[in-house]
Order: structure tokens, then sequence, then C-alpha cells
């Protein structure tokens, strides 16, 4: 079994360069021992680094990956035809209508004259209306499955965008060999960040804090040992 051990300002950033030395992304492909939680002074001085083990492990048939998970056409069309019920209920003149699947994201575009109003200034409104309903519609339905919703094609412009974006932070990630923290950003988009970079063999990509402010950091890849 491969395993390293490395060391940290606290526990997650033993792990953030854990999995650095293992080259994976995904926490699940990897079995973490904590050996030391570290330890500050009264003035939060660091006296002694957080130290943890890691191990890779193998995907089991229980415990597929994000990739292997995937929405059937029946749920897809549950999921539109009840964010479509509830926008109905806005009293607004839009509709949602499904656009198509990707692993277990259901892609749901907004219609109508009053679409704008729902996606707002930047997108501050379709971004918080699109975590809503990733809150509502699972518990509402049982369904299994992700929301994206776009509206005018105001969420494909944005991918479009973010995805240039990404790479010219990573590029600057590369030169300066700094870590670079994201803004806070919804689940869809920070899958979008991870895949632009996920065979970047310079930079790694991992996500930090609670929804809605989860956000991702790309940090420069440590050196392979010669």
């Amino acid at each position: 079994m491969t395993f390293v051990e490395a060391t940290g300002n606290t526990v997650e950033d033993a792990k953030r360069k854990a999995m650095q030395q293992l080259g994976v992304q995904d926490e699940r492909q990897v079995q973490f021992e904590v050996l030391d939680e570290g330890k500050r002074s009264l003035l939060g001085i660091l006296i002694a680094p957080a130290r943890v083990r890691a191990s890779l492990v193998a995907p089991t048939a229980s415990q597929p990956t994000a990739e292997a998970e995937t929405v059937s056409p029946d749920v897809a069309r549950q999921v539109a035809d009840y964010v479509d019920y509830l926008l109905r209920r806005l009293r607004l003149n839009v509709q949602a209508v499904l656009r198509g699947t990707h692993g277990r994201y259901v892609e749901v575009e907004m219609v109508g004259r009053d679409v704008p109003i729902l996606v707002g200034k930047n997108g501050e409104v379709i971004n918080q209306l699109q975590f809503l309903l990733n809150l509502v519609v699972p518990r509402a339905t049982g369904l299994d499955a992700r929301i994206v919703l776009d509206g005018a094609g105001w969420r494909r412009r944005r991918t479009e965008r973010l995805r240039n974006q990404v790479i010219a932070i990573a590029n600057e990630v590369k030169k300066r060999r700094e870590e670079a923290v994201l803004p806070p950003m919804p689940p869809h988009e920070r899958r979008i960040v991870h895949q632009t970079l996920k065979d970047d063999p310079e930079v790694m990509t991992y996500s930090e804090g609670e929804e809605p402010h989860r956000y991702v950091v790309i940090s420069p890849r440590e050196p392979s040992a010669t």
C-alpha cells in the first residue's frame, strides 16, 4: 500500500499536502490517519505542526466515483417538471425546460419574458435560486440529482468565462508557486474548475468551506521526488 506523511499548519493543510504528494485530488481516494493535531500557544502561534499519514485506497462497488453516478431520463424529466411547477408559482412569465444531463446533473433552462428578473445582475439571483432549488427539489421529490439552472444563455456564457479565468489564474499559480483562492461559487461551477485543471500536471485543486460559501483553491503541485 502506498502511503505518505505530511505536516501543515492545520490538519486540513496537512491532508492537502499529503494529497499533493500522492498526486490525487479526490479525498475519497485517500485514507487519512491523524498522527498529531498540532499545537498552538495561547497567542495562536504555531508550536508544533499537524501531521497526518495518508494512503491510497481503491474504489469499491459500494463506493462509486462521482463520474459513475448518472441520472436517468425519467428522473431528469421529473426534476425539470418540479422546477417548472415551482417557477410557475412565482406568477412570472417563466417556465422550465429540460435541456439535458451530465453525470448526476440535470440541466434546466428558464424561458419566458421575465427570465432576466430571475437571472439578476451578474447572476446573483439565478445562483441563489439554483442553490434553493437544490435544497428543495430533492427533499420534496426524493430524487437524487443536482440542478444546473440557466436562463437567457447566462450559464453558458459564465462557464466559458470561468474556464478562461481559471486557466489564467492557474498560469499565475505556476509562476508564483503560491496558492490562489477563488471566490465562493456553487457546486456546478466548482466542478468546472476541477474539470478544467484535472489534467494539468503542475497544479491541483481542492474545495474548502461550507455551502453556500464553499470555494476552490488552486495550488501548485510539489515536484515529484526523483
